[in-house]
Parts: structure tokens; C-alpha cells; sequence
């Protein structure tokens, strides 16, 4: 190794080992507890309920399931029977964060788009609070 490369190499090597190095760009973040992880594929989603123009429930796999809160208000989503959840390109079709992910559904012929503002999944406790009529 010459003179000049050793500093970075030291460098990179005390960053990775205090856990600071930053993530790939092609992998997000992980949490540290996998349960908590708020992550998802969009290739993953089962099913889907709008209890309101302003919130959707999805469910991820089995047993997860996610509320979207979207800005604005999307009109008449409640009366979907059909919609997508469009993942950022540079994602791959992983969303962790609001950003990542957009509604997408058809109105009459027009692609309408809904910014998602807000991404939780809901633990065992959420879930049961939930009525039952608005989940997926």
C-alpha cells in the first residue's frame, strides 16, 4: 500500500468498524430489530383498504400491515377497487420512507397520483385496535 492511499484506508476501515461508513446506495438502511423494520417490497402487497381519502391500510406478506397517510386529500379513493403503489426507481421496489412511494389508481381514464406523507407499521396492538372494517 503506498504512502499516499494508506490515511483513507485507515480511514474507511475506522468508519466501518465504529459503524458510521455510509450504506450502499443500493441497499437502505436496516433497523436493528427486524419486527420494527418498516421496510417492505412493493411486489409484496396482498391487499388494500381506504377507510377514508386520506388514509390506506395495506397488508405486506401475511401477517404486516402498513398505513399510508397521503397528502393531498385523494378523491374517492375510498370506492377503488384497484390501485398501485408506485416504489422510486432507484429503490428497486423497496420503500422504507414516504418518499419512496406514491398511489397510483385510474379515474375516468386519468392516472391520478397521491403522494404518500406518512409510512408506520402497525404492531400486534395497533392492529387490534384498528376496526376491523378498515383493515385489508
Amino acid at each position: 500500500m503506498s504512502e499516499l492511499t494508506r490515511p483513507y484506508a485507515i480511514l474507511a476501515l475506522g468508519l466501518s468498524a465504529l459503524g458510521l461508513a455510509a450504506a450502499s446506495p443500493s441497499m437502505p438502511a436496516r433497523a436493528a430489530d427486524p419486527s420494527q423494520q418498516p421496510c417492505f417490497y412493493a411486489r409484496d402487497i396482498n391487499g388494500f383498504n381506504a377507510p377514508d381519502d386520506d388514509t390506506l391500510y395495506i397488508r405486506v406478506g401475511v401477517n404486516d400491515i402498513y398505513r399510508l397517510d397521503l397528502l393531498p386529500h385523494c378523491t374517492g379513493l375510498t370506492f377503488r377497487q384497484s390501485l398501485g403503489i408506485r416504489s422510486s426507481p432507484t429503490e428497486g421496489g423497496f420503500i422504507c420512507t414516504p418518499l419512496q412511494a406514491e398511489v397510483v389508481y385510474r379515474d375516468n381514464g386519468i392516472t391520478e397520483t397521491c403522494p404518500v406523507s406518512g409510512l408506520h407499521k402497525l404492531n400486534a396492538a395497533e392492529i387490534a385496535a384498528t376496526p376491523k372494517r378498515n383493515l385489508p
